[in-house]
């Protein structure tokens, strides 16, 4: 806050009442209507006009002290003394341990919190950067919460977990948009005005059930008394991925192959003999080349804000349109946002918030190492053109009669990936609607009635037209439609009491919420083949002669109720404690379709006691909390009821398809939903008149109760077994965030920096029948890598040690068990040396080992900014460690054994004997020691990273300048740098693969390179 006083104007002497006045401004020099003006410690106030004004008869003012305070601006106060004119400005709200944050059903001053709740360090800042979405926001900004990107792909929506996870089921947080549960679309970042993260049980276990993983709080922006104000935020900005792998050209893919038959004892493929296939040697086509692209990317947002002292409101518009790296794949969002609030009196305010979002987007497959874009682009031999002269999609060979033709096979059954990128026809619409209203009455002072309905409509719609693919290759001479309809309808109705009093040095405030709210949804997909004509007006589903897939539906209803009570006491500023005790039932279960989630936690604030006297240090807490909260994601529909299945059967005296109903699954009507349960230990500190914040915390989250299907009773005559509860896993790990903010003469600065840990292990799996848990994720149904069991990680790598090669034949000779014969009787030099883990002289899959999991065991960001007149500067690092990565992109694309798919070019370091020392295999057209094909720990590498992730310089005009404009006026230019640079180990594209871990040739994360600016007035 700045102050200047005005002339003094002379005081009559031993006059008791005096007026004053005065005006009162924001940070921008707008005038401030609707703000609070009041004598403190009395009823005697007013509130500014529409142009920032005021004026109070005011008595003994040489005590009289003036309290400004007006929402989402700091709360001022001023000595009356003999001065008689006030110019106030008001400064927005603190970002301190002093700030005041959103929680459950509620608001919190910072210091005041007893559990763990950490809040996303300016988000205006954030949302300037090129993302869409508060997955982006998040990565690297809050201690314990890690987002694993599922790479670049424009459709994909990264992962967000907090502290750890807990269940082999659907697991994510659950997000609170202005007080109600989301289940929408995405939000547009340019919205949001905060995001709180309640991270441990107490935190979360307001909201029950759904809060297992943790909710993640935002608060959208809403407008402020005072003249209307209008804000454009635009960037443009330009995308390349900056490392590509490459694939081997025409004549090195015809050596590596002959290489390869050479290695393995049999004769040369004649497809690559120069001499009779001498098209199979010409270079034509850098696939990584063709179907990468620099993508564009341009975002526009609109804001119109305003009110007076009665209601206030905000229209915002979004655009957000991205190109992806990948040919054919994009993103386009558009977004609206309408909110208002209307003090219907002193005592009634009711207030609306609408947002629509219409998002289309269109992505591409590359976790498949069959039909992957990428890897189809390592497999597609170098000779084939992209189109052929008639302007038809290229094969691996010309098409017949050509003389090449008859060596088709040879390269393998590879797909054009310039055809897979753009011959199909794709439209994925989605529109999601999400309105809330409310209604509040404050009878009394203390007293505080809200009432608030949140609706929400969703409508996604998916079409897919594949052409005949006639191409060498992977041809296909059939064409497909495929299509599908999803309409999901869901309303909440929150009903909350709250209730605040002061009885001296004890504070209390008590909170009851009564929930319900219920989902229906319906999905029905059809699949059609064999069109005449694939022209884009032919393609609809009426057009199709065959039906070869009867159509696909899917129908459930879901609802929810719960009752809610919270208590938080405080005394004297010193000791808080704060009881929740939430109850759910739900449609989901059966005979344990209801149950209850307690938390409890306190602190003691050391810094407010009367013997705390420590220089430098204005505030020291310490914390504790427990709780226990559910888990409903990790429960099916009809888990405890398994509704029929329906399949058609060819029977009857005249065989026609019929009907049929049968049920293929064991119902467990005693099943319950999973159960988190979290410890914290917290410290919070505030030194230096609070310029440095440091908040530390120590959490273990048990998940019991594990939701899994066992195997099934083989008398029951059902094919799969009852959905039942086993296991617990553990998460554990410290956090850290520090925060400091200072300014030297002009230049400000803000250090924000947090680090966490996290270790994850399963317990037990008690009741499910196997010591472990095999999971089916593999790489070409030939790696199958993953597998949980108690004392290990939850997707944990189970692999076959390797030793390196073996680098002479004396090696491999010496390689022998007790009895004197070889280990590995295949291997030759070259070949990889796998570890006789049992000593039984022999490999087989007794020895495998666990190798950690692709959760990373540390991540850590790093944030630095400055401002020095007009310009300004930020700089975000951010980390992760001890990650291990699959790399299963190396088995067909380092492996001569498979189709006689191109290779990467990195085959040409392999082992030979010129080059003794390398550490990729020999080349062999028969994996004959199973190098590739055997399940080992040479595919695991370290997916660790340091990422430069943003970079930004800007500059403001200064008010000098734009106040021509109009009295306010901002403008500020910028640009900025999205992963400008990467420190990894990593072999592949990009160490964000996301997921478990399992990379087959991933969408990397692209570079951004962006101009902007905000136009505010």
């Amino acid at each position: 806050m700045s102050v200047q006083v005005r002339p003094e104007v002379k005081k009559p002497a031993k006059v008791a009442e005096r007026p004053i006045n005065g005006k009162v401004k924001d940070k921008s020099g707008q005038s401030l209507p609707g703000v609070t003006v009041i004598l403190k410690g009395t009823n005697n106030g007013t509130v500014t006009d529409t142009e920032g004004n005021f004026q109070l008869t005011v008595t003994e003012p040489e005590q009289a002290v003036l309290v400004f305070s007006f929402v989402g601006y700091e709360t001022r106060e001023l000595r009356v003394a003999d001065q008689a004119s006030f110019d106030i400005t008001l400064s927005d709200a603190a970002q301190g341990l002093d700030e005041v944050v959103v929680i459950g059903y509620g608001t919190a001053k910072r210091e005041n919190i007893t559990t763990a709740v950490s809040t996303l360090p300016n988000p205006e800042k954030i949302a300037q950067r090129p993302i869409s979405n508060v997955q982006d926001m998040l990565q690297g900004n809050v201690a314990g919460v890690t987002v694993l990107q599922n790479g670049g792909d424009p459709s994909a929506t990264a992962r967000v977990v907090i502290r750890g996870a807990g269940t082999l089921n659907s697991e994510s947080p659950l997000y609170v948009v202005d007080g109600m549960p989301y289940y929408g679309g995405p939000l547009n970042p340019n919205d949001i005005a905060s995001i709180t993260v309640l991270k441990d049980a107490a935190a979360a276990a307001i909201y029950g059930a759904q809060a297992a993983s943790g909710v993640i709080v935002v608060t959208t922006k809403s407008g402020k008394s005072g003249t209307p104000r209008v804000t454009i935020d635009t960037y443009q900005g330009w995308q390349t991925a900056y490392k590509l792998p490459h694939a081997l050209n025409a004549a090195e893919q015809a050596a590596a192959y002959n290489q390869a038959a050479d290695n393995a004892g049999v004769g040369r493929p004649a497809a690559h003999d120069a001499t009779k296939n001498p098209w199979g040697q010409v270079t034509r086509t850098d696939w990584m080349d063709e179907i990468f692209r620099t993508g564009s990317i341009y975002n526009l947002n609109a804001t119109v804000s305003g009110g007076n002292d009665r209601g206030r409101f905000l229209t915002s518009f979004g655009y957000h349109n991205r190109e992806g790296l990948l040919l054919n794949t994009n993103l386009k969002r558009y977004t609206l946002r309408l909110k208002s609030d209307y003090d219907i009196s002193p005592k009634i305010t009711v207030g609306q918030n609408v947002y629509i979002n219409q998002t289309n987007a269109r992505g591409t497959n590359t976790s498949n190492s069959y039909s992957g874009s990428i890897i189809n682009a390592i497999y597609m031999p170098s000779a084939a053109p992209v189109r052929n002269p008639d302007g038809t999609f290229g094969g691996v060979t010309p098409m017949a009669p050509a003389p090449e033709f008859q060596f088709a096979g040879a390269y393998g059954d590879v797909y054009n990936p310039v055809a897979l990128l753009k011959r199909p026809t794709v439209s994925s619409p989605l529109l999601n609607l999400n309105g809330i209203g409310y209604v509040e009455y404050n009878p009394l002072a203390n007293l505080k009635f809200r009432s608030s309905f949140s609706l929400d409509l969703q409508r996604e719609s998916y079409k897919r037209f594949d052409p005949r693919i006639p191409e060498p290759g992977r041809a296909n001479t059939m064409n497909y439609l495929t299509q599908n309809q999803t309409d999901r309808n869901r309303w909440i109705w929150d009903n909350q009491v709250s209730y605040q009093k002061s009885l001296g040095k004890h504070f209390f405030d008590l909170t009851a919420v009564y929930s319900a709210q219920r989902t229906n949804y319906e999905y029905y997909s059809v699949q059609a083949q064999n069109f005449d004509r694939e022209d884009d007006w032919y393609q609809y589903i009426g057009n199709a002669k065959e039906f070869v897939q009867r159509p696909g539906s899917d129908v459930w209803q879901d609802a929810l109720t719960s009752a809610i009570g919270r208590l938080t006491y405080s005394y004297a500023d010193r000791y808080f404690l704060t009881a929740s005790l939430r109850r759910d039932q739900t449609s989901r279960l059966s005979r344990f379709n209801s149950d209850y989630f307690p938390a409890v936690s306190g602190a003691w604030k050391i810094s407010s006691e009367p013997f705390f006297n420590l220089k430098g240090v204005q505030t020291l807490k310490l914390r504790g909390s427990w709780g226990q909260i559910g888990n409903i994601q990790s429960v099916a529909y009809y888990a405890y009821n398994v509704p029929l299945v329906t399949g058609q059967s060819y029977l009857g005296s005249t065989p026609a398809y019929s009907t049929g109903y049968y049920i293929n699954k064991q119902s467990n009507p005693d099943l319950k939903w999973e159960r988190s349960e979290t410890f914290d230990a917290g410290l919070d500190l505030g030194l230096l008149d609070n310029r440095l914040t440091i908040t530390a915390d120590y959490f273990q989250k048990y998940t019991r109760g594990l939701i899994l299907a066992v195997a099934p009773n083989t008398s029951a005559g059902v094919g799969e077994g009852a959905t039942s509860n086993v296991g617990t896993v553990l998460n554990k790990g410290f956090e850290l965030g520090v925060g400091y903010n200072d300014q030297v003469g002009d230049l400000r600065y803000q250090v924000n920096g947090n680090v966490a840990t996290l270790k994850n292990r399963v317990e037990d799996l008690d009741g499910y029948g196997s010591d472990f848990i095999q999971h089916t994720d593999n790489v070409r149904t030939q790696l199958y890598p993953y597998r949980s069991a108690p004392g290990q990680p939850l997707y944990a790598y189970y692999l076959i040690p390797n030793e390196g090669l073996f680098r002479s034949a004396q090696e491999v000779a010496a390689y022998t068990n007790g009895e004197g014969k070889l280990i590995q009787p295949n291997a030759k030099p070259g070949d990889l040396k796998f570890r006789d883990v049992n000593g039984d002289g022999k490999i087989d899959d007794n020895d495998r080992v666990y190798r950690g999991n692709a959760m990373p065991k540390l991540t850590y960001g790093l944030t630095l900014g400055g401002q020095w007149k007009g310009f300004d500067i930020s700089m975000f690092w951010q980390g992760v460690s001890g990650v291990k990565l699959f790399n299963g992109y190396k088995f067909s694309t380092y492996n001569a054994g498979l189709q006689g798919y191109n290779l990467d070019s990195r085959v040409l370091g392999t082992w030979t004997p010129e080059n003794p020392n390398a550490d990729i295999p020999r080349l062999s057209t028969a994996d004959a020691n199973q190098n590739f094909s055997r399940v080992s720990d040479w595919y695991l590498e370290n997916g660790s990273y340091l990422r430069l992730k943003n970079l930004t310089i800007g500059y403001t005009l200064p008010p000098s300048f734009t106040d021509r404009v109009r009295t306010g006026t901002s403008l500020r230019f910028y640009a900025t740098v999205e992963n400008l640079a990467t420190f990894t180990k990593y072999s592949g594209l990009d160490p964000e693969v996301g997921g478990i871990g399992l990379d087959v040739g991933s969408y990397p994360l692209p570079r951004t390179f962006t101009v902007g600016l905000n136009l505010g007035l």
